[in-house]
């Protein structure tokens, strides 16, 4: 097989910046960098979810940073910070690159008493 000069390298993999949905499609977030680490900024979210978050932290959900603080821990690990508006609380988070379209998010408040975890697919 031939040696191609000039030939365009393959795209680079995404990693967990971009756009994601929640499993149930009412919220969605953009994985960006902020700063020296990456944050999770709430673009859209279905009218319940909004009123919850209004309801629990006085906030609107839509332009909320939910995931903040997030570094490299490992190849598909990332650890920060969770924020859950319907309770207006910081939690220890945890994001899992379980594939190109697919991370899984966890957070746990009380010392790890309680823990919750979701599941978000790649937007587009």
């Amino acid at each position: 097989m031939p040696l191609l000069i000039g030939a365009a390298a393959p795209p680079a993999a995404p990693g967990i910046r971009g756009e994601w949905r929640n499993t149930n499609n009412t919220v969605h977030m953009r994985l960006q960098p902020c700063g020296a680490a990456l944050c999770g900024t709430v673009t859209w979210a279905a009218a319940q979810q909004r009123a919850d978050a209004r309801k629990g932290s006085g906030k609107e959900l839509v332009g909320s940073t939910i995931l903040h603080d997030l570094k490299a821990d490992g190849d598909a690990t990332w650890r920060g910070k969770v924020f859950i508006p319907d309770i207006n609380t910081n939690a220890s988070g945890t994001v899992v690159q379980v594939s190109d379209i697919l991370i899984r998010v966890s957070g746990c408040t009380m010392l790890g008493l309680l823990c919750k975890t979701q599941h978000w697919h790649r937007i587009g």
